[in-house]
């Protein structure tokens, strides 16, 4: 899975974590991502990747009208636990 969100297109930075005495070490930060399962008009389902700011202002506007599930990204990593 890329992770890209399929409605923005807002993915990884990198950077430097910073420490108290100030050492830089690099870092990653990742969007938060979360599957949704839309139903179109033809009554098929597809699955997006959708970051939570994408979700929120779709809930707002009204985007996804037929949304059936949202599913967090780490879902199946907490189950095989």
């Amino acid at each position: 899975m890329a992770r890209v969100c399929d409605c923005c297109g807002k993915g990884q930075q990198t950077g430097n974590k910073v420490s108290k005495s100030y050492n830089h070490t690099r870092r990653i930060w990742r969007p938060n991502l979360l599957k949704i399962k839309v139903q179109d008009d033809f009554g098929t389902t597809k699955t997006y990747n959708v970051c939570t700011r994408c979700l929120r202002t779709a809930d707002k506007t009204g985007i996804f009208t037929k949304k059936i599930k949202v599913v967090p990204a780490n879902a199946g990593a907490k189950a095989a636990n």
